[in-house]
Formats: structure tokens, C-alpha cells, sequence
């Protein structure tokens, strides 16, 4: 398990603390048309190659997750009860941000509390989801699952960071169910 480099940023949010690890991207340069399409060079950064692969390669969580648990044990040592996840968007076999909280609080020796959270309705993906509409519908559709958080210290994990929409949301609903504290982390940022 390799730890790889970042550069972590504070997120302002509706929790105790929280941070983005990285970047996604780190440049891109248009490089000419395949047929009507526009190309690109992207060049990520190394934890957002990671966390690309991940998503729409079958790439591994490892190094993702060692550098995540690095952090958390450098910031917050001791201070976690749980990790939570983000109910998805879209349906996938493996959901990349359910391996990556599955891999960290394996290795934090937390429990991974899944249904504390849900999402009755599926929505699009929020990246396709105009900005003002975002908050009315992610409050209509993320709601209070099974699973207790309350008096907990919890880690929201997520992957991607855009403009904070679901993981304020997320946080919110977490606070309603009584979580002692949230945490977030998410690993990389597009914005």
C-alpha cells in the first residue's frame, strides 16, 4: 500500500471539520477533434488518477485508501466512532465510494455503518444537476435510514468533491440523527 503525495484543503460545511485531499485534475489542454468531439490531454493529479481509475477502470482502492487513512490518523487519531458514506446517484456493482469507506474503516478499526442514510429516489448525477437545483433535490431525496449514528463521532467519506451539495446535505441529516460529531473527507476536489 503505497501513501501517495496531496495537498489537502479545508471545506467549509456543516460539520466539525472537513478537507479535500486533492485535486482532480491538475491541467488540461485541448489536443483536436475526433469527429465532432473536442479531446483533451488530462493530466490528474496522482491521488485523482487513482481515484479516476477506481470509478470507470476497475482500478484498485489501496493506495487511495492507505493515503486517506494516513490523514485521518495524522488529523484525527482517535477521534472517530464510525464512517458514513453518501447514498449514490447511480447504480453501479460496486459503488467506488462504498469500497474506499469500506477500506478505511477496516483499516481504523471503526464500523461502517451503511444504512443510516438513504435514497428512495434515484436522482442523476449531481454533476449534471444544475447548481440551484441541487439543494431542493437532495433534500426531497436523502433521508434517514435504519442504522443509528447518534452520540457518535462520525467520518463522512466521499470521493469527488464538486461543490459540496450531498455532503451538506449528508452531514445535516447526520446531525438530525443525533451524531455527536461529523468529520468529512472527501478525496479529491473538481472544482
Amino acid at each position: 500500500m503505497a501513501i501517495v503525495e496531496v495537498h489537502p484543503e479545508s471545506i467549509d460545511g456543516p460539520w466539525t471539520e472537513g478537507f479535500v485531499l486533492d485535486a482532480h485534475v491538475v491541467s488540461t489542454r485541448p489536443i483536436g477533434y475526433i469527429g465532432e468531439h473536442l479531446r483533451f490531454d488530462i493530466v490528474r493529479s496522482p491521488l485523482g488518477e487513482l481515484v479516476y481509475r477506481l470509478k470507470y477502470d476497475h482500478g484498485s482502492p489501496i493506495d487511495i485508501v492507505g493515503t486517506a487513512v494516513a490523514f485521518i490518523e495524522d488529523r484525527w487519531h482517535g477521534a472517530l466512532d464510525c464512517v458514513v458514506f453518501p447514498p449514490p446517484s447511480l447504480y453501479r456493482t460496486k459503488q467506488p465510494v462504498a469500497v474506499i469507506a469500506e477500506g478505511v474503516a477496516s483499516a481504523l478499526h471503526v464500523p461502517l455503518v451503511t444504512d443510516a442514510l438513504v435514497k428512495p429516489v434515484a436522482t442523476p448525477q449531481m454533476k449534471t444537476v444544475p447548481i440551484p437545483e441541487r439543494v431542493p433535490l437532495l433534500s426531497a431525496t436523502i433521508h434517514r435510514g435504519n442504522d443509528s449514528v447518534k452520540d457518535k463521532r462520525v467520518l463522512l467519506i466521499d470521493d469527488m468533491w464538486e461543490t459540496g451539495s450531498t455532503l451538506r446535505r449528508v452531514a445535516e441529516v447526520l446531525g438530525y440523527l443525533g451524531a455527536a460529531e461529523v468529520r468529512a473527507l472527501v478525496m479529491t476536489r473538481t472544482t
